[in-house]
């Protein structure tokens, strides 16, 4: 297939990504047909067999193409982390895994705050993935070619053995065509086919013939580097929780002496009222004692008004005789 084919279907596979997550399906049967009229049957058994990303996939995906800068500042820093591990530089190794955390954070801080991507809300559950994702990404370089060509289908995590998806099975780090604009994707590719040379050449004396020992010793030498880097890993994420603890206890005294404050201000409310209850009580029993006295004095007005119309009337019979 000619090279300006495979690169429309490159930008054509590109825009599957960018779409709306809901149009995926139908964009990609379209992609599918355009690919096999033009004669890539190849191609269009590919793009075929593209699955719809998940929720966290897209939103990361969106996010590697509105901040391309700062995925590729990771993806750098990811290349410096592994040259200082095996330089054994304990030291860097622990700055830059600090640094890795700084920069990782800041970019899903940005993504918190927006509060959506594409229009689509970011949920607590989807940032967790895009940081597992940007971690690989740091991680393993071929994870970083994918996060930065915006195709994922699944988000990624880094453990120790490699990289997983979101689901915790083994992870397609393969993209549909390489690309050569920046030599990220087609560098991704040449490792991934150099992993086993290089590894055969570190089992291989200089006569090209096998020779275990020198295997044996290759193979406990990288495990050293991969558990000092670890440690250093492990002692850099200490050093942070601790940072953390700290501010929590901080947190945590400041918070009891306001809540001290507190307590005691609503005693101090209770108190008043009780106080201002009693006062009430008071108040109203006087009322109705003040009521019964009322009721009193108004039928003694009454009977003294009827006693002073019979005396008047007994005066006026007396004048009358």
């Amino acid at each position: 297939m000619p090279a300006h084919d495979q690169l429309d279907l490159d930008t054509a596979v590109d825009a599957l990504y960018v779409r709306p997550l809901g149009e995926f399906i139908a964009a990609r049967d379209a992609v599918v047909r355009q690919a096999t009229d033009s004669g890539d049957r190849l191609g269009a058994e590919r793009v075929k067999r593209l699955p719809k990303p998940s929720v966290a996939a897209w939103v990361i995906n969106q996010v590697a193409r509105e901040h391309p800068e700062e995925i590729a500042a990771l993806a750098d820093l990811g290349d410096e982390l592994r040259a200082a591990t095996q330089e054994r530089d304990r030291g860097r190794v622990r700055a830059l895994d600090h640094l890795r955390r700084q920069r990782t954070e800041g970019l899903v801080r940005t993504v918190r705050e927006a509060g959506e991507v594409g229009g689509r809300p970011v949920s607590s559950a989807v940032l967790d993935r895009l940081t597992e994702t940007l971690t690989a990404a740091v991680m393993d370089p071929d994870a970083a070619a994918v996060v930065r060509a915006g195709r994922l289908s699944r988000a990624l995590q880094h453990v120790g053995f490699g990289i997983v998806d979101e689901q915790g099975e083994e992870a397609e780090l393969v993209e549909l065509h390489p690309t050569t604009s920046d030599g990220g994707s087609r560098a991704a590719r040449d490792r991934a086919v150099d992993k086993p040379a290089r590894a055969e050449r570190s089992r291989s004396s200089g006569r090209g013939k096998p020779d275990p020992a020198a295997a044996e010793l290759a193979a406990a030498e990288e495990a050293v580097e991969e558990a000092s880097a670890q440690v250093d890993r492990l002692e850099s994420r200490r050093d942070d929780v601790r940072e953390r603890l700290r501010s929590a206890d901080a947190g945590i005294e400041h918070g009891e002496s306001e809540l001290e404050r507190l307590e005691r201000e609503l005693d101090r409310v209770a108190a008043e009222r009780d106080e201002t209850r009693r006062a009430l009580d008071e108040a109203r029993t006087a009322a109705d004692e003040a009521r019964a006295d009322l009721a009193a004095v108004e039928d003694e007005l009454d009977d003294a008004v009827e006693l002073a119309a019979e005396a008047r009337r007994r005066r006026r019979s007396a004048r009358g005789r």
